[in-house]
């Protein structure tokens, strides 16, 4: 029979008063079952405790995914942008390497070749390549391509800037030489008909070489001397019907062509701009229009590549 010890030692005793004012009542409940209740109790909170961290965790990365995710977005747009601004960059330089090559010719300095344009850029650093590791391939990709084309455009600017100065030195020392060299488009209005070089005759229909240069206009339409220079022929020459031959020192001989009539004579001085002669369809032509020659040291050349604006 168990003792007053021993059912302290195996039980818990409770007193349960009731709501309406009865009399209370003891409640024994085994130990043992105390203590399970207990650790079911401790082991649920902390289980909660922990679920309630991770998913608030979750939340935060979730919010933090979906701010990142957003700047990811404005910095392509941005990317995007830049890729288009450095695309009409590269535009411009390009154009103004083909200036620059006229304006050198008119310096008499030597021409600069297609390689020496490209400056060689190397490949990005170390630290640069492990700064964008974390971007996708394709985002980093496209910053290493902006990064490169960025550096390649600043290398080139420091040449044409290069370039400038010495075109500037020697314009500055050769004035004489530069008013006396065509520079000019000998009409100004009207468009380009017909290119130095091979070409089919639009009379014959054979395959000839074009000396110079066609500028298709109406018929009257000013035409301007390109450079300072003397008139040495003016007057009905084979098959240029009316032209105008000029002199302009250092080896240089124009001619236009085909002139319906000329305002210029032999022996006349003339300053680039001056009008000296119309437009037209003389001699052996098909259409109203100019024929323009540039002749440097005896050989006729390209007549465009004299020509720095309209």
């Amino acid at each position: 029979m168990a003792t007053p010890h021993d059912m302290r030692d195996k039980y818990f005793n409770f007193l349960y008063i009731p709501s309406n004012n009865a009399e209370p009542r003891p409640i024994l409940v085994r130990r043992w079952l105390v203590y399970v209740l207990i650790a079911v109790v401790s082991f649920g909170g902390a289980v909660a405790g922990l679920m309630t961290v991770r998913y608030t965790g979750k939340v935060r990365e979730t919010y933090k995914m979906a701010g990142l995710e957003k700047q990811n977005e404005q910095l392509l747009t941005h990317l995007k942008s830049f890729e288009e601004e450095i695309t009409l960059l590269r535009r411009q330089v390009a154009q103004n390497f083909d200036f620059q090559k006229k304006a050198r010719i008119l310096a008499q300095l030597d021409d600069i070749s297609d390689d020496v344009t490209e400056v060689g850029v190397g490949g990005p650093d170390y630290a640069y390549m492990q700064s964008i590791t974390a971007l996708d391939p394709q985002t980093a990709e496209k910053v290493l391509s902006a990064s490169v084309d960025i550096k390649k455009l600043l290398r080139q600017a420091a040449l044409q800037r290069e370039n400038y100065q010495e075109i500037i030195v020697s314009l500055e020392s050769t004035a004489d030489l530069l008013r006396h060299t065509p520079s000019l488009r000998p009409v100004r209005v009207g468009f380009l008909s017909s290119r130095f070089g091979w070409r089919m005759d639009p009379i014959t229909g054979v395959r000839t070489l074009h000396r110079g240069t066609d500028f298709s206009a109406r018929k009257g339409t000013p035409v301007f001397a390109t450079a300072d220079g003397v008139v040495t022929y003016a007057g009905w020459w084979e098959t240029y019907g009316q032209v105008v031959e000029m002199s302009h020192g250092y080896g240089t001989v124009t001619r236009y062509a085909h002139l319906e009539t000329q305002l210029v004579s032999r022996g006349q001085r003339v300053k680039r701009g001056d009008i000296i002669g119309r437009v037209g369809s003389s001699g052996r032509s098909t259409f109203s229009h100019l024929h323009y020659e540039v002749e440097v040291d005896s050989k006729r050349v390209d007549p465009l590549k004299y020509v720095l604006s309209r």
